[in-house]
């Protein structure tokens, strides 16, 4: 996401420049071939190999869970392992011959078969079914498997059985005790894909990372589970915004910066939760944050504050960013009693959400960055639509709202398109001065 805008934003220059005649067409286009030429190689010879390494491996478990009873134990288990083992040689053939990503999902077909494999010695053998335990040992082969051969492949498979294994330890006893063993896993995981610029693998970790830390805000929580995942959510996505727009100021690996589409998008997910849950009366007696919470907020703090001293580039978007998760962050401050009576605490929490819907607006668009303006709008509109249901007082303190809400909003719609034509002025300028 942030390398195509990236290439997009410096086409853009690039055919300025050439117009200003700050550079040649010669120097752009070497430009373009140097920036681009990784881009010109089609993606699809590789998806259809990884789809096609798919389907064998689904081949391959479904002749498992056949449960062959024909064939003995030893040939079944042996076909399996020969399955494994004859995957290496033509991956490394085919890494020889220039074709990685062919490379790569014959080595994640042989992970999957090494799940299969799992699978058929527990069948063949009538272990106790514990699909977590086997979940556990499918990521260990698959980091194995990532670290040996340097593909993104089983490092993939690694993050979603390691996710599959925490998520399936919170069962009855096992639901209030923190699964910190996952990270024995996650950790070395986390390193690899750190050196690797693949998006699949950089989403998976983030994904993976995501519902470890909503089951650490499960176990204290008890009746309150819910209202600790999302004001929990709130602070850990406004985190993750922060270290996300760090991550893309400062150049950090690709596993980092998939932090900040998600961030935002769950930021904005539940901005409109908290609107429609302040609107609810059954809501606000019980709508407190527990301890489990605070190492979420403390964290979501110190991102912020990293990113507002740290980042080199200290321009105004990031500062209006910065702003619009302070003040979701205050949200459920407010569902704490602070804010006064329900009447107040809900015109309150409704404008708040309102602000920082409009900050995520501003701050994508000074910034350059298109989810932030999407989430921005989205958060708006459904926002409205929750108050128009819900009803906040009278038809006419409605009126009076949206009145309010709508002149404040068209003044910042001046004030945008002012600092727009000043921005367009201004580059307007530096390349007349430049030619």
């Amino acid at each position: 996401m942030f390398e195509r805008g990236y290439r997009q934003q410096l086409e853009a220059d690039l055919v300025k420049w050439v117009a200003a005649g700050v550079i040649s067409g010669d120097a752009a286009q070497s430009i373009r071939k140097a920036r681009f030429s990784d881009e010109a190689k089609s993606r699809l010879p590789g998806i259809f190999a990884m789809l096609g390494a798919l389907m064998l491996a689904a081949s391959v478990s479904a002749f498992v869970a056949a449960n062959w009873q024909e064939i003995p134990r030893l040939v079944r288990l042996v076909g399996i392992l020969a399955i494994i083992a004859g995957c290496f040689l033509p991956a490394l053939l085919l890494q020889r011959r220039g074709h990685p990503a062919a490379a790569d999902a014959a080595i994640t077909f042989a992970t999957l078969c090494f799940g299969a494999g799992i699978a058929l010695v527990g069948q063949m053998y009538h272990l106790p079914s514990d699909w977590p335990a086997g979940a556990m040992l499918v990521a260990i082969g698959g980091l194995i498997a990532a670290a040996l051969t340097g593909k993104s492949g089983p490092l993939v498979v690694a993050f979603v059985a390691m996710t599959s294994w925490s998520c399936g330890r919170f069962e009855a006893a096992h639901f209030r005790e923190t699964h910190w063993s996952f990270l024995l896993l996650f950790v070395p995981g986390l390193l690899l894909a750190l050196g690797r610029e693949n998006r699949l693998l950089a989403h998976t970790a983030v994904v993976a990372l995501s519902f470890w830390l909503g089951a650490l805000l499960m176990p204290q929580g008890g009746a309150k589970v819910f209202f600790n995942l999302v004001d929990g959510g709130l602070a850990i996505s406004a985190a993750y915004i922060a270290i996300g727009l760090l991550a893309l100021d400062r150049g950090w690996p690709a596993a980092i910066k998939a932090l900040l589409p998600w961030g935002a998008v769950v930021f904005g997910i539940l901005l409109c939760v908290e609107i429609a849950l302040v609107l609810e009366k059954s809501s606000l007696g019980v709508h407190a944050a527990t301890s489990a919470v605070y190492p979420a907020y403390g964290a979501a703090l110190a991102a912020l504050a990293a990113l507002a001293v740290l980042a080199r580039q200290r321009d105004s978007g990031r500062l209006v960013i910065i702003a619009a998760c302070a003040v979701g962050l205050i949200i459920p401050v407010m569902f704490a009693g602070l804010a006064g009576a329900d009447v107040l605490r809900r015109a309150l929490v409704s404008i708040a959400v309102f602000v920082s819907a409009v900050g995520l607006i501003a701050g994508g668009l000074l910034i350059g960055f298109r989810t932030f303006i999407v989430v921005g709008y989205a958060v708006f509109g459904v926002s409205i639509l929750i108050l128009l249901w819900q009803t906040i007082g009278t038809l006419l303190s409605q009126s009076l709202f949206f009145l309010v809400a709508g002149v404040a909003l068209l003044v910042l719609a001046a004030g945008a398109h002012r600092l727009a034509n000043w921005s367009r002025s201004a580059v307007d300028t530096v390349s007349g001065s430049a030619a």
